[in-house]
């Protein structure tokens, strides 16, 4: 339906030129003939008369020659077609025109003398040439104008489905990351406790059916992300020894401010997986709120030493998350991460959110 409407919008915008080039004769023929009286129906009569030839010269080339000879690679025969065009034209013209009575009264002889009929009849044949190769050539350009600009379209859209699908990738490569990661918490957990191992499985639950249905969405209220994010947060903590310190500041969100959901799980995840500890004092602190219309997210934690490598979806979630970033929110970003002694720091700002669609 699209490529129709535009198609049509194209073949409209090719009759208002037309129309256009018509109405621009006729004005000129009504005040360049000012000796002959001319009305206005004789204006428009002999714009008829000089632009029917040209137009039919443009539709033939534009419709058929163009597509099927210059596009197909046969540049020969798309020369050869439109020169034998063009003869039949100037032929049919001077066979039902007087150019011996136009040359008369034109008085040319009178006004450069020595100029024969002939000279004038081979002038006017070679303007109408020039005339019919620049209307083949307004087709031309046309045709390139039109394709490059379809060529652009289909780009842009090829472009478009790739993004979406390494986004989709990004989703189903995030979700299995996200459920062994929490999985693991729970399994550690049944150890410990068993009734909070329990409850911690319903609360899994929650998270699993956001996770699964409100992620196909492309824009979530970045209240519910963050409803996710505490829920998230309160079952990480469960695994957490009372070595470790959990802060965590989300500002409330009103509903005109809308993200990508599961955007900053991987930090959530990297700040609980390298910042807490059993043993030794750690902490993880976690803060979400507005500057204008921007959305900044900042992590802090701890870096404890590990004894053993974790191979959890180790890189995977930041790595994630910075291409994602550069997919959904091109320029409109920042990410970034570094160390001051013993804690790590992670600030995403994502700009104009209120704005986003």
């Amino acid at each position: 339906m699209t490529d129709r409407k535009t198609r049509l919008y194209i073949d409209l915008a090719q009759i208002l030129l037309w129309l256009s080039v018509f109405m621009a004769f006729a004005v000129a023929f009504f005040f360049l003939s000012g000796n002959m009286n001319p009305s206005i129906w004789i204006s428009m009569k002999s714009s008829v008369q000089s632009l029917f030839f040209p137009f039919v010269i443009y539709l033939i080339n534009y419709y058929i020659l163009i597509p099927r000879c210059f596009y197909a690679g046969k540049r020969g025969l798309f020369l050869l077609l439109n020169l034998a065009i063009i003869v039949l034209i100037i032929f049919v013209q001077l066979l039902f025109s007087s150019p011996a009575q136009a040359f008369e009264e034109a008085r040319i002889e009178e006004a450069f003398e020595g100029f024969s009929i002939w000279k004038f009849l081979i002038g006017v044949v070679v303007i109408r040439i020039l005339l019919y190769l620049c209307v083949i050539g307004l087709a031309l350009g046309m045709k390139y104008m039109i394709r490059w600009f379809e060529e652009r379209k289909n780009l842009e859209e090829e472009r478009r489905r790739n993004t979406e699908a390494e986004l989709n990738w990004l989703k189903n490569q995030l979700n299995p990351h996200f459920l062994f990661n929490t999985l693991n918490n729970i399994s550690s957990l049944v150890q410990i406790d068993a009734d909070k191992a329990q409850e911690s499985i319903a609360q899994l639950s929650d998270l699993l059916r956001y996770a699964l249905y409100e992620s196909n969405c492309s824009k979530v209220k970045a209240s519910d992300e963050v409803a996710f994010m505490r829920n998230y947060i309160d079952l990480m903590s469960l695994r957490c020894s009372d070595k470790t310190r959990v802060e965590v500041r989300f500002d409330d969100f009103d509903d005109s401010v809308q993200i990508s959901p599961l955007l900053f799980i991987s930090l959530v995840e990297n700040a609980f997986k390298h910042g807490a500890s059993a043993h030794l004092d750690s902490f993880v602190k976690m803060e979400m709120g507005m500057d204008g219309d921007d959305v900044i997210f900042s992590c802090e934690n701890s870096i404890v030493p590990k004894k053993t490598q974790d191979y959890s979806g180790s890189g995977v979630g930041l790595e994630n998350l910075r291409r994602r970033l550069e997919l959904l929110y091109p320029g409109r970003h920042s990410f970034d991460s570094f160390t001051e002694g013993e804690i790590y720091v992670v600030v995403v700002r994502i700009k104009n959110v209120r704005s986003d669609e």
